[in-house]
């Protein structure tokens, strides 16, 4: 132990301080590193010990120094409140630590944020914790795990629903179905961007801005189809007509020359993808076509469409083919 006064002083404003610096300064800086380099493991440690080192350091000090402010009486009847502190900290630390890996694995994959994973994760950290306290303090759990086992039959006709849903949420997770940032249409007609999959909904954003929410349950009854999967570039079709006393020679050599342009200066367009057109019907009107070009994602496939038309409309008036009649699929 240490006597001295000053020496005490200068102990807890040194250990203070050295606490402080590494909790403030040193984990963001190491968190903002491990972040920058996809150093999962380590980002997740550093966000998990936030906060541990000043709690470390004052139980330190308290166990060091303490008899120097406190009787002796007084620090004794404190330590049960310590060890049960300490217990939950180490039980805090365990739980940040999953949870932080689980967040770091899908931010860095670019999945987004799945609700039911984090809360699903928070409730274990609950029950870890209330345990800890429990058996800290001698509590017998076997009258707990009686109660909850005598009533479990009874909750679970109660909660059939949210229970339903909740197990289709851990499915579409598990499965991989679907996940945050993957644009996808329901059977029943839905469609949108996930957002998030929480305990018992899955919620989806339009277009339009709108978000559609829609139990788990149903996810994973309908056919759903992934715009996202496996790969999120996809097929743009441009249906379009000219006329039939037209050079169809003509018509393609100027069509996939438009098109090439389309996918190499608009945005969204796969400018390494090599155009196609298809001639696929004749009849009193015209003779039918259709162009394929490539988007990067789903929404991008508008803005392809608008260039492709519009343009493909100025170059037939310039080289003074009749204009076609243009339908986008």
């Amino acid at each position: 132990m240490i006597t001295n006064f000053t020496d005490t002083i200068i102990l807890i404003i040194t250990t203070l301080t050295l606490s402080l610096i590494l909790d403030w300064l040193v984990r963001p800086w190491v968190q903002r590193w491990a972040d920058t380099r996809n150093a999962i493991v380590i980002e997740a440690i550093t966000i998990a010990i936030g906060g541990q080192c000043t709690f470390w350091a004052l139980i330190l000090l308290i166990r060091l120094v303490g008899n120097q402010f406190f009787a002796p009486s007084l620090i004794e009847a404190w330590q049960p409140t310590l060890d049960v502190a300490g217990s939950i900290a180490i039980a805090v630390f365990i739980v940040r630590l999953i949870t932080n890996l689980v967040d770091s694995y899908l931010r860095h994959q670019q999945i987004g944020n799945i609700s039911l994973i984090q809360n699903l994760l928070r409730g274990l950290s609950a029950l870890a914790i209330g345990g800890t306290l429990l058996i800290s303090y001698g509590f017998p759990l076997s009258p707990v795990l009686t109660v909850i086992a005598s009533s479990s039959l009874g909750l679970t006709l109660a909660l059939r629903e949210p229970l339903a849903n909740f197990f289709a949420g851990v499915q579409i997770i598990v499965s991989n179905r679907v996940r945050p940032g993957d644009y996808i249409r329901l059977a029943s007609g839905e469609e949108g961007f996930v957002t998030d999959i929480r305990w018992s909904d899955t919620y989806l954003r339009q277009l339009a801005n709108n978000i559609i929410i829609i139990p788990n349950a149903q996810m994973i009854s309908q056919i759903v189809t992934n715009f996202s999967r496996p790969e999120p570039e996809l097929a743009v079709l441009v249906d379009g007509m000219v006329g039939t006393d037209t050079d169809l020679h003509r018509i393609e050599s100027i069509v996939l020359e438009v098109a090439r342009e389309v996918l190499t200066t608009t945005t969204g367009g796969v400018s390494t993808f090599e155009p196609l057109i298809r001639f696929n019907g004749i009849d009193a009107f015209g003779i039918r076509f259709t162009v394929v070009l490539r988007g990067q994602s789903f929404t991008d496939q508008f803005l392809l469409r608008h260039e492709l038309i519009k343009r493909l409309y100025t170059r037939f008036h310039a080289e003074g083919i009749a204009p076609p009649i243009q339908r986008v699929r």
